[in-house]
């Protein structure tokens, strides 16, 4: 319900507004109110809204700016006063034009502080000059000493110009700025905009002033749901909605936020304090609770119940998302019908036989469903033949004949029985296998992938040991035989390159439906799998795989003083600047996590190409090289970790000898730290550790 009041003029004061009884004194319905924010749009008038949070203003307003004429917009300037500096004038001009003649000030500052120092140039080189003519001159009519003093005289006069000249020159910005020349400011822009600015800052004002817009009004579950809590290293859990706010109005009750009204008490949560499955992008993934509350509710509540008989109790505004034409739309609980399909997903389901079904055509994918109809309407009438149900299906007799019959089914469905066999269909968070399906998938985001065309899953290396390990590893996954439909091709100019390759559909099929990229990775998005974030090992393994294949070890510099470069590199398209940079930042925060210090994010275009090569600095320092070298083990890759080993124990006998050398001079043990860059574990490290060396990876999985 919104309540509505039309001002027709404004007063000059508020001491001159006369405030009735009611203060409004109709109350009309939303397609009323969106009659008259149309008509008060055409007639440039003001509307005043007034009602309580989340009853639809906000829509209203963005509305009634989208409905005003295009033509009249305006761009607001700011110049500066001179006679107030406090003050500045305000300027109108048509919307576009702002930035024009922002531009316009800064150039003609620019040309006058130019000339300025031309000027002041020109007199510099004289007050250089004019010494020796003065010398030269007084020396010819009163002697050489009088030519020698005017010369001593003139040429320290000369040497304050020239410094009051470079002060000048440093203060003629300043000087601009306080002589009133300054470039005007574009407070309004409204450049290549086609409707009028809305900004909405009435639910953000309500909350400082009243302290009780804390939470979307709509979002309220019932004491007893239950929400799927995510816990770092323990993965998903059931949680009591009660118990998940009242462990946290306790923890933080200090900052708890009380109204007598119906018992109201709420808290903001710090930064990753909660996280539970949600719906972000589409997708069932990990959300951030922002704040706990509850308060209590007197009134009617509605009851939602599955086809699978999971039960949902909320407020019949609670918003619910249920699918529509494959995309998720929110809707209110009330106007849900019978039929509706609400977005769920069991918890420990990572892929299901449908995730291996959407992997094929859209015409395999209708043959599937098919033969589960044919499925469904035979256990349904067991007495039927084909002939009648290819009759109540209105399909070809010659369809439900094979069906019938137990030959042909469809191939997509072959795939997900031979997956189901193996006990990887449906493959759940508590599926042992799951780490080493991680250190697989890794690799694939680095230098393995599936063959655009789908015949092979493979993996790359100067190494025959590393191609050999990946396949093992599958054999381990699937219950393979041995070697069984792989083969390694030995390529390079040299023969010092080894492609690993498997034609296993199944396999392939698998590793597709778990977010294998396929065909050119420069092309296509690089995401990390939700699931790969929920439980630490398959994380370790996923990241650890993809180190292998992209990071660059590092060499000692030639002044043994300090390392070369140490990165990691990735390419992409310039469509995908946003994937990639959002891509090495999860990176970013997992090196973080394992103490490994990182710096910028590089991006530079390739010359001659639409790529961009993205690269991620690690720090140098002697102790990202030990924490790298205990906490990322680096998959497939055994040149890179014995490499890393050389490196480490080369730089540490470095550093050593250095600080020894500094110590027999006479400095301490702190000063010298401070002079190598080490800190105190990492002088630890070096006086205790004879040598490093980067074990080769040897992770023990379970088997199903």
């Amino acid at each position: 319900m919104i309540n509505l009041q039309t001002v027709v003029s404004m007063p000059k004061t508020t001491k001159n507004i006369t405030v009735p009884e009611p203060l409004v004194e109709q109350v009309i319905g939303q397609d009323e109110a969106v009659t008259i924010i149309r008509k008060a749009a055409q007639q440039r008038r003001h509307v005043l809204l007034i009602g309580d949070p989340g009853t639809g203003k906000s829509m209203l307003g963005l509305a009634l700016a989208e409905l005003l004429p295009k033509s009249e917009l305006k761009d607001i300037l700011a110049l500066a006063n001179p006679n107030d500096n406090n003050n500045p004038l305000i300027k109108e001009t048509d919307a576009g034009k702002g930035r024009e003649e922002a531009q316009r000030g800064a150039l003609d500052g620019k040309k006058l502080m130019k000339n300025n120092n031309l000027l002041l140039f020109i007199v510099a080189i004289f007050t250089l000059i004019a010494p020796w003519w003065v010398r030269s001159h007084y020396a010819e009519i009163d002697g050489a000493t009088v030519g020698a003093v005017m010369f001593t005289a003139f040429f320290l006069g000369g040497m304050l110009f020239l410094a009051a000249f470079a002060i000048m020159m440093s203060m003629g910005p300043r000087m601009m700025r306080g002589g009133g020349s300054v470039a005007p400011k574009v407070i309004v822009d409204n450049f290549g905009k086609k409707q009028a600015p809305f900004y909405d800052a009435t639910g953000a004002h309500a909350g400082a002033l009243l302290g009780d817009v804390l939470h979307d009004p709509f979002q309220s579950l019932l004491k007893g749901s239950e929400l799927e809590v995510i816990e770092e290293k323990k993965g998903i859990k059931k949680a009591d909605v009660n118990n998940i706010v009242d462990s946290k109005l306790r923890e933080f009750q200090s900052k708890v936020r009380r109204k007598k009204e119906r018992n109201y008490e709420a808290v903001f949560l710090p930064k990753s304090e909660l996280i539970v499955m949600g719906e972000t992008n589409g997708s069932v993934s990990p959300v951030e609770v922002l704040s706990s509350n509850r308060y209590d509710h007197d009134g009617e509540m509605i009851k939602l119940t599955t086809s699978e008989n999971k039960e949902l109790i909320v407020t019949p505004e609670h918003k619910v998302a249920i699918f529509d034409d494959e995309k998720i739309k929110y809707i209110e609980a009330w106007k849900i019908k019978e039929g509706d399909q609400v977005v769920t997903k069991s918890k420990d389901v990572i892929i299901d036989e449908q995730d291996i079904i959407n992997t094929y055509s859209s015409r395999q994918q209708e043959q599937c469903r098919l033969f589960y109809l044919y499925k469904e309407i035979k256990n349904s009438n067991p007495s039927w033949g084909y002939k009648r149900i290819a009759k109540a299906m209105k399909q070809p007799i010659g369809k439900t004949r094979w069906w019938h019959a137990g030959k042909h089914i469809p191939v997509p469905i072959q795939t997900a029985n031979w997956l189901k066999e193996r006990g990887l269909l449906p493959i759940k968070l508590e599926n042992p296998k799951l780490p080493l399906v991680a250190k697989v998938l890794g690799s694939t985001f680095g230098d393995g992938g599936i063959f655009e065309n789908l015949n092979g899953i493979f993996l790359s290396s100067k190494e025959k040991y590393n191609v050999e390990e990946f396949g093992r590893d599958l054999e381990k996954i699937f219950n393979l035989e041995k070697e069984s439909y792989s083969r390694i091709i030995e390529g390079g100019e040299y023969g010092n390159s080894y492609c690993y390759q498997n034609t296993n559909r199944n396999i392939i099929r698998f590793f597709k439906a778990l977010g294998t990229p396929v065909g050119k990775k420069t092309t296509q998005k690089l995401n990390v799998p939700t699931w790969i974030n929920l439980l630490e090992e398959a994380k370790n393994e996923f990241f650890n795989s993809f180190l292998g294949s992209e990071v660059g070890t590092p060499k000692i510099h030639i002044s043994k003083k300090s390392l070369n470069t140490f990165d990691l590199a990735i390419t992409g398209t310039a469509s995908l600047y946003e994937n990639r940079v959002n891509f090495l930042l999860g990176l970013k925060d997992y090196l973080e996590q394992k103490g490994v210090q990182t710096g910028k994010l590089i991006a530079k275009e390739l010359k001659g190409s639409d790529r961009i090569l993205f690269r991620l600095l690690f720090s140098t320092k002697f102790e990202t090289l030990i924490n790298f070298e205990q906490n990322c083990k680096l998959n497939y890759c055994k040149y890179k970790r014995e490499k890393l080993s050389n490196t480490i124990n080369e730089f540490r006998d470095e550093k050593l000898s250095r600080f020894n050398n500094l110590v027999e001079q006479g400095y301490g043990a702190e000063a010298a730290m401070n002079l190598l860059n080490l800190s105190p574990r990492a002088l630890y490290q070096i006086q205790n550790s004879k040598h490093y060396t980067v074990k080769e990876p040897k992770a023990k999985y379970g088997e199903t």
